[in-house]
């Protein structure tokens, strides 16, 4: 393990230790739950979907599941009474326009990045505030997303990925100002700082839509080379946002239980479980 990962591993767990305490919600704020998904997370989606309705410390206006027009995804939206959106509408275009080919080999990324300009987009749902949650992830414990007192609740991890860094500078010119990552499989959007985020990267970038110039910047030699949550947890001002761990732990899929065994085996030290594709 590099000097730099070791530091960043310390410095994750030390904030754990003193990061105890989840913070009031602010009264009356309302999120859209967004969640870009395929086939691929069916067997985990239906525990990770009643940890977002026990869990989330908000009142949820609706959940929008972002996906191919695939019959059993319709059907499961239907009988759960989510709202389905056909991810070809949000930007006018699918992962299969895009063709990332990305990393050494060159494989196909396209859905990758594709469900990251989703989440960015901020064109989906009403609410102020857009809350995204990875279709694999399971919330365990109650969470905050807004704070009393206005700010944004951000979630992070002892993740180290220098390409998404790299991507920062290039896009952004920017360096990032936290000191632990923001990939943390949620995240908190509020929809005038994804408009002004658009606003900013097209200034730099002139002649280009805000997902065009994304897609300008991607290193393709690197296979994971942009990282929508690193953008926008570092862009998103530090008077703006309260930082918290994110507490999690990653399982095999063979290892799905029900919510409550979840809970009752993970949720004393644990905030979030997630059953990530690679295990």
């Amino acid at each position: 393990m590099s000097r730099r990962k070791l530091l960043r591993k310390i410095r994750y767990y030390a904030h754990s230790l003193c990061d105890l305490r989840m913070p009031a919600p602010m009264p009356g704020a309302t999120v859209d739950v967004v969640i870009p998904f395929t086939l691929k997370d069916m067997a985990v989606f239906p525990v990770a979907l009643e940890g977002i309705r026990r869990c989330v410390n908000h009142p949820i206006a609706q959940i929008y599941v972002v996906a191919q027009p695939h019959p059993q995804i319709i059907e499961f939206c239907r009988q759960h009474e989510l709202q389905f959106v056909d991810e070809t509408s949000v930007l006018g275009f699918g992962p299969a326009q895009l063709n990332v080919q990305a990393g050494t080999p060159p494989r196909d990324r396209s859905g990758w990045i594709f469900q990251q300009l989703l989440k960015l987009s901020g064109a989906i749902g009403t609410s102020p505030y857009i809350l995204t949650v990875d279709s694999d992830h399971v919330l365990l414990r109650p969470h905050t997303f807004i704070a009393s007192d206005g700010r944004l609740c951000l979630y992070r991890s002892k993740e180290l990925h220098q390409p998404y860094y790299d991507n920062l500078w290039r896009l952004m010119s920017m360096h990032p100002s936290s000191k632990l990552s923001y990939v943390a499989h949620k995240m908190t959007f509020d929809r005038s700082i994804l408009m002004q985020l658009h606003s900013d990267i097209e200034r730099l970038h002139p002649g280009r839509k805000w997902y065009e110039a994304i897609i300008d910047s991607l290193d393709l030699t690197q296979a994971s080379c942009f990282s929508e949550f690193e953008l926008y947890g570092n862009y998103v001002p530090v008077g703006r946002k309260r930082l918290l761990s994110f507490k999690n732990h990653h399982l095999k899929c063979s290892r799905i239980e029900s919510y409550d065994a979840l809970v009752a085996r993970y949720g004393r030290r644990l905030r979030a479980v997630t059953f990530p594709d690679y295990l």
